[in-house]
């Protein structure tokens, strides 16, 4: 089982940086890496842990759905769609708690990291436009580290 969690936690993370590369590069997130996601998340469940990882996609993609429905584009702020299907996946394959750590942390990263830019630049904090999809792999893999090495 510890050789399942390593091999999906690798998989996992390789999925996540290309994302965050990708994002950063493109501006979007390609729709087969939260399909990829969710394949990896299959790897090692068994019927008993289904609905943890099941809600952990429900629970973890449902602020970022609701953000992005609630909140006007036009004020400098926008969850894209990739943002979310990128999110669903993780919560797949982190469960609730691993999928609840990671948007903590990665919206703990984003935040500074858009406090110090937004002083680099000179530029309010709501106009600044930044890739999620690179925090999300910070605080996915820090996350997936911190729930199941322990």
């Amino acid at each position: 089982m510890v050789t399942m969690l390593i091999i999906k936690g690798i998989l996992f993370a390789s999925l996540l940086l290309f994302a965050a590369v990708w994002d950063m590069q493109k501006r979007e997130i390609p729709n087969l890496i939260p399909v990829f996601l969710l394949s990896c998340g299959l790897l090692g469940i068994s019927a008993s842990t289904f609905f943890p990882h099941l809600f952990g996609l429900l629970f973890t993609t449902l602020p970022y759905f609701l953000a992005s429905v609630l909140i006007r584009r036009e004020e400098g702020f926008a969850i894209g769609g990739g943002d979310i299907k990128l999110m669903a996946g993780c919560g797949f394959v982190m469960g609730i708690w691993g999928g609840i750590l990671q948007n903590i942390l990665s919206l703990i990263f984003a935040l500074l990291s858009g406090v110090v830019l937004s002083k680099v630049k000179k530029v309010k904090f709501r106009k600044l436009r930044i890739p999620l999809a690179p925090y999300f792999c910070a605080g996915g893999i820090l996350a997936y580290w911190a729930v199941y090495a322990a």
